[in-house]
């Protein structure tokens, strides 16, 4: 459980009473609210340095059509893009975390230009340099057709925390999945664990949780069950490289166990201990299995 300033629980606990009320009253109108709550990114309230290596890229720029949620206006997404000096023929797509940002991957940059890669990496709409008010994974996968649309075509993929399961999304819909690789670094396999938090960590009653979950279904025609990355990567044929920490609070060990048993040969999995959900991907081993994946 993530720690919480002075500020911060006076404002989770002035939404806690709100929703409290509101659900009371009118269960609907709260479940859209705190749907929409869900899908608000956290504000940005620093402006974070960029990494050396992001004064050598190409910036780009994706032009989105509607916000996701209400399906109106124009988003403009930042992006950045570099290009080897030898090129091996292959392009990467980079997709960070909720409240996470293009710079937090500088890592992996200089490696997979060093194999011969073309690296393209976004900032997720509501996130770093990106316009936008909302995200989830509908709107994350939407994103991502536009700049493979924009900018593709994109041989490998590399996503943490929402990018990764979006990125499962993504895998399921591919025509060629030989053709690709994906990383998947710490995706929420039971996405249904992720509400229940939300659900408890806001005290919703019975009712809001029913009108969030009718809420989602409205906006994407799916049941909860559906956004899970073991379902969408259990008929998944392509190669594939899951890592994940056994420490995960935020999308816990516990519910890839069963599925990890069962997954079919192409994936592969990197279990770590100790690393937690957000050290995992900046770990230099951890890097350095995940380059060794896609250069094979």
């Amino acid at each position: 459980m993530a720690k919480y300033g002075f500020s911060e629980r006076m404002y989770l606990q002035y939404l806690r009473t709100k929703f409290t009320t509101l659900g009371m009253v009118a269960p609907p109108v709260a479940g859209k609210l705190a749907f929409n709550l869900f899908c608000t990114p956290y504000p940005k309230f620093k402006k974070r340095k960029a990494p050396a290596i992001f004064h050598q890229a190409k910036q780009i720029q994706v032009k989105v059509i509607g916000d996701g949620i209400h399906n109106n206006g124009i988003s403009f997404l930042n992006g950045f893009e570099w290009k080897p000096s030898k090129s091996n023929g292959k392009t990467v797509l980079i997709s960070h975390g909720y409240a996470s940002c293009a710079y937090k991957f500088e890592q992996y940059i200089q490696p997979l230009l060093k194999m011969g890669c073309r690296v393209l990496c976004f900032d997720a709409p509501g996130h770093g340099l990106s316009q936008g008010k909302y995200i989830n994974i509908v709107i994350y996968q939407q994103t991502i057709h536009q700049i493979i649309k924009d900018h593709g075509p994109v041989d490998y993929f590399i996503g943490h925390s929402l990018g990764a399961i979006t990125l499962a999304m993504i895998a399921e819909t591919l025509s060629n999945p030989m053709d690709h690789k994906f990383v998947l670094i710490a995706p929420a396999t039971k996405t249904t664990s992720t509400f229940e938090r939300f659900f408890n960590m806001m005290h919703f009653n019975e009712g809001v949780r029913n009108a969030f979950v009718a809420e989602l279904q409205k906006h994407t025609n799916h049941p909860i069950s559906y956004f899970e990355a073991d379902r969408a990567l259990q008929n998944y044929v392509g190669p594939v490289l899951w890592v994940h920490d056994q420490e995960d609070l935020v999308c816990p060990y516990k519910d890839l166990i069963e599925f990890q048993n069962k997954a079919p040969k192409n994936i592969k999995f990197l279990i770590t201990n100790g690393l937690g959900h957000n050290k995992v991907y900046k770990t230099q081993e951890v890097i350095d299995k995940i380059m060794s994946f896609l250069a094979s």
